[in-house]
């Protein structure tokens, strides 16, 4: 009898672990999900292509793309627990590091901010603009980068007078009715403004600045370290497709999840995207000193605490 018992308490410790065995399988399976939280912009294409072409599936990850339209409001989702990363710029990271929130750069992304003056100003060169109004919102990217083009071009921070309009769609409908003089402005709706005869003057990029990164939570670089890297794989393979492909070829899927107007189609040009690569420790050591003056992050924050070095 004693013997019977024995082996049937065996029997039950092995079929105990044989459901937590499964159960593990299951829990590793669910974690091949990539979740990342995106606003419209061009930079975004690669993910649109990831998503278009099923390059995840290939890869064995499971990637979901979640577009917001507004900062708040991914960032209200990241700070939920229900996203593992965002595209966002260097100053965002400044900013949630300060709120308590620890995410690391894994990567550059290639948005531009691209710098214009409405049609009725008769305004063609930066040289032409002192003391005129300028949208933007402030404390964040769009600031930095509007600082940053004017120290280029040899002008102090006070050059414009700047009138802060926190919504993009705002922004650009003033400009376009002449309501502001300048705009700072992302694709695609430096693309709607240049096509309203708003002229540029130049742009973070043109200036040498790339500030635009993708951002995983602390939690999600150490625990799914291995799906990210697989979703880079995939996130390489679609910059390789954008870059040598007609954009006529997948013209409608930009459209359709970046945030493009069918009034642009045809007109689209988008940028030579890189494949996946950390920012240089001297441009976020250059964004840290802005965001610490403004009181975003202490000044004691380094470049390394912001990087998320998946090799």
């Amino acid at each position: 009898m004693k013997k019977r018992m024995w082996k049937s308490g065996i029997l039950a410790l092995l079929a105990a672990a044989g459901v937590m065995s499964l159960t593990g399988c299951q829990k590793k399976a669910e974690d091949t999900t990539i979740k990342l939280g995106v606003m419209y912009s061009s930079d975004i294409v690669p993910l649109a292509v990831i998503e278009g072409q099923k390059l995840d599936e290939k890869y064995g990850i499971d990637f979901e793309m979640e577009v917001f339209q507004s900062a708040k409001d991914r960032d209200a989702a990241l700070q939920a627990g229900e996203l593992d990363g965002v595209f966002t710029d260097y100053i965002g990271v400044c900013m949630y590091q300060n709120a308590g929130l620890d995410m690391k750069i894994t990567g550059v992304t290639d948005g531009d901010y691209v710098l214009l003056a409405g049609k009725k100003t008769d305004i063609t060169d930066l040289s032409e603009a002192a003391g005129k109004s300028i949208a933007i919102s402030e404390n964040t990217l769009i600031e930095y980068s509007l600082d940053y083009i004017l120290e280029q071009k040899g002008y102090g921070a006070d050059y414009l007078k700047k009138e802060v309009v926190p919504r993009i769609p705002e922004r650009l409908e003033l400009l376009r009715t002449g309501s502001i003089d300048l705009g700072l402005l992302p694709d695609p709706f430096s693309t709607l403004a240049a096509e309203s005869d708003a002229v540029i003057l130049g742009s973070a990029n043109e200036a040498g600045l790339y500030p635009a990164v993708m951002a995983f939570t602390k939690d999600a670089v150490s625990g799914k370290k291995d799906v990210i890297e697989k979703f880079y794989k995939a996130y390489n393979e679609a910059v390789d497709y954008v870059n040598t492909t007609p954009i006529t070829e997948y013209e409608e899927l930009v459209i359709e999840r970046c945030g493009y107007p069918e009034e642009l189609k045809g007109k689209i040009v988008l940028p030579e995207y890189r494949k996946d690569v950390l920012p240089s420790e001297e441009d976020l050591q250059n964004a840290i000193n802005w965001a610490a003056t403004k009181g975003l992050c202490p000044a004691e924050l380094k470049p390394e605490d912001l990087l998320g070095k998946l090799d």
